[in-house]
């Protein structure tokens, strides 16, 4: 066997080698992090109201989970820790993961809620996407806030978003929002006087009669206390409501 080829076959076994060592390193490596015990929780908030604090994830966790510090890394199921946070009212979005420090980081996005309704006794907020949350006992959300016994239908609900919506496009100052319990909307404007808008059906055929009472109506006859606005080409008013 000659010189070269030797040398050849020498180096390529300690490569062998030296690959099997770094390999069992790494191995024995992966073990301990995943025999590692969990030793604290760490909570960053990405976006969205701020409903939630991270001594109250810290609370939702133990409460639905358990007590998980001290726990092996590899035996705590992230998925179950996301899927608690996710069922959370104010949550719209979580992500957990491990670092190698034993530390279980949660990562949460919180809903922005765009309407919150008021029945008097209860309520809850709706955000964009129309989904229903309740409300939070250490954070109010400024949304304005539709007063009433509305209807539960999330049809219903949909429609008055969009109407909510189209408002706030054309800049129409309004305090707050009324509803029937059969589902008939009242705008209160800043004065306080109450615009009958009817079911939120037609809030882009009634908004030019809006305009046409605000540049109009009120220049040369003053301002009424109630304006109704359900029927068809017509502005009703009245000075008592």
């Amino acid at each position: 066997m000659n010189n070269g080829l030797m040398r050849y076959l020498l180096g390529a076994a300690f490569a062998a080698g030296v690959a099997i060592l770094t390999g069992a390193g790494i191995s024995g490596y992966s073990r301990s992090v995943a025999d590692m015990g969990c030793n604290s929780l760490e909570v960053s908030f990405e976006g969205g109201e701020p409903f939630l604090k991270a001594e109250e994830v810290l609370d939702l966790l133990e409460t639905e989970y358990g007590v998980f510090v001290g726990q092996r890394i590899q035996d705590i199921p992230l998925s179950r820790i996301e899927a608690i946070l996710d069922e959370s009212g104010p949550v719209k979005k979580s992500e957990a993961w491990m670092s190698g420090d034993g530390v279980l980081h949660v990562s949460i996005t919180q809903r922005d809620p765009v309407l919150r309704f008021n029945d008097g006794r209860s309520g809850f907020y709706v955000d964009a996407d129309g989904v229903v949350f309740p409300l939070h006992p250490s954070h109010t959300a400024a949304v304005p806030v539709v007063f009433g016994p509305c209807p539960e239908d999330a049809d219903w609900r949909g429609k008055v978003l969009r109407t909510y919506a189209f408002l706030q496009k054309m800049e129409c100052a309004a305090d707050s929002l009324c509803c029937t319990s059969g589902g008939e909307l009242t705008l209160i404007g800043t004065q306080g006087e109450r615009i009958l808008l009817g079911q939120p059906e037609s809030i882009e055929r009634q908004y030019p009669l809006l305009e046409c009472y605000y540049s109009r109506i009120v220049p040369e006859r003053g301002a009424f206390r109630s304006i109704n606005l359900k029927y068809d080409k017509q502005i009703i008013c009245r000075q008592t409501d």
